[in-house]
């Protein structure tokens, strides 16, 4: 738990929560509950700096975390990526940074239209352009085919009823323990929130069983897998949530004109946001591992030098190895696989290598498959280090030939 994207991940992932989920409780909540009236200027204060100190986390964590990852990628410090264009070509030329960029603007967008009171359905559809894209990056996004796409769906639906409901909870606290408030305003809010952490819940527990469906390969994983027992710990604290929230509900939510009945509430509210947190900070690991549903083995040994990329689709998936794993001489080693890892029945094998920048030098080769079942193409030449694409074609005894590609970081030639 102590990598420092693991705690990128997860800060990143608390502040965009908060900020989603403090616009979703001014405007489903908080307004309606006025019944009409504007809220308190003090209230909309507070609740509008927790919105920018979010939305200023979030943009703080995302930059971390994009600077980590090109410093993974490139197996570099992280000072020498941020300097000499690592962190640029990840941003520009990887999906992480093309949505990266696009979550950034939303939340630009998100902090710049806050004063703007009667934009608020506008202020809606912001937090969920900067919360529901995650889903893109995260392991839903490297889901091939219509699978896929339906887990795409469900994550970016899982994403939006946590801030719905997680995020929402410290504006909730902030709302209940603040002073002069309209009598009738405290009890109004509880009610309203109450039915939206309904609706949350529900479509956190059915996005919960889709997302679990297509990570694990069976309920075993869930003690017999390291990411399993994550999940497993994940869903513990879930349930844990889940029981106070009912506390919420049925006993303290009908109680509110009582004296303590508020502060109960607060707290318990503070308490599910303490779970929430170990929950995300869970999230953050569960980003970094491979599904348990999904395992393969590497063609050989990995050499530190070598840039490798794993490829998944319905058809056949493949692993690319090219070492050395930067601009200049390289050889090219693919096994090529069913998705039980065995060996996937091919005629002939091309691989294809497209350069980062317009101009350079694309490659198009044969392999020659090895005796190890491999297949190799030797005497490549790399003519710049940046985000190349390969492509890999492999011809069928029957049918259309099966096409794979995917981004691989190929590091600047030696000085």
């Amino acid at each position: 738990m102590s990598d420092p994207i693991i705690l990128a991940r997860a800060i990143h992932f608390a502040a965009t929560i908060l900020a989603a989920g403090t616009v979703c409780f001014i405007v489903l909540v908080a307004e309606p509950a006025c019944g009409g009236a504007k809220i308190s200027s003090g209230l909309r204060r507070r609740l509008a700096i927790m919105t920018w100190a979010a939305i200023a986390v979030a943009i703080a964590s995302g930059a971390l975390w994009l600077a980590l990852l090109a410093a993974d990628i490139y197996g570099a410090p992280l000072a020498e990526v941020c300097l000499h264009g690592g962190l640029w070509q990840v941003q520009t030329e990887t999906r992480f940074g093309e949505v990266w960029s696009g979550r950034l603007l939303a939340a630009l967008l998100l902090a710049a239209l806050l004063p703007w009171r009667h934009l608020r359905w506008l202020h809606l559809a912001a937090a969920a352009a900067l919360l529901a894209p995650l889903a893109l990056i995260g392991h839903a996004g490297a889901t091939p085919g219509i699978l896929g796409q339906l887990h795409i769906v469900s994550d970016a639906i899982h994403l939006i009823a946590a801030g719905a409901w997680l995020g929402a909870l410290p504006a909730l606290a902030l709302l209940l323990t603040g002073s002069r408030q309209p009598p009738k305003l405290a009890p109004r809010a509880a009610a309203r929130f109450s039915t939206l952490g309904v609706a949350s819940v529900a479509a956190l527990l059915a996005t919960g069983l889709i997302n679990s469906w297509m990570l694990l390969s069976s309920p075993r994983d869930l003690i017999a897998t390291d990411y399993g027992r994550l999940l497993a710990l994940k869903i513990g604290l879930f349930a844990a949530m889940l029981a106070i929230a009912a506390v919420n509900r049925f006993h303290l939510t009908p109680r509110l004109e009582r004296a303590g009945a508020r502060r109960a509430l607060a707290r318990n509210s503070l308490a599910e946001t303490a779970l929430g947190a170990g929950v995300l900070l869970l999230v953050g690991a569960l980003g970094s591992m491979e599904p348990a549903s999904h395992h393969h083995l590497p063609p050989l040994d990995i050499p530190e030098d070598a840039a490798f990329v794993h490829i998944h689709s319905e058809q056949a998936m493949v692993d690319v190895l090219i070492n050395p794993g930067r601009a200049g001489p390289a050889t090219a080693s693919i096994r090529v696989m069913n998705e039980d890892s065995s060996e996937f029945p091919a005629d002939a094998v091309r691989l294809g290598l497209e350069p980062p920048t317009p101009g350079g030098q694309a490659i198009d080769r044969a392999a020659l498959q090895q005796a190890d079942g491999t297949w190799q193409v030797g005497g490549l030449t790399l003519d710049a280090g940046g985000n190349w694409t390969v492509r890999v074609t492999i011809a069928v005894p029957r049918g259309q030939p099966v096409v794979l590609d995917a981004p691989v970081v190929i590091a600047p030639a030696r000085r």
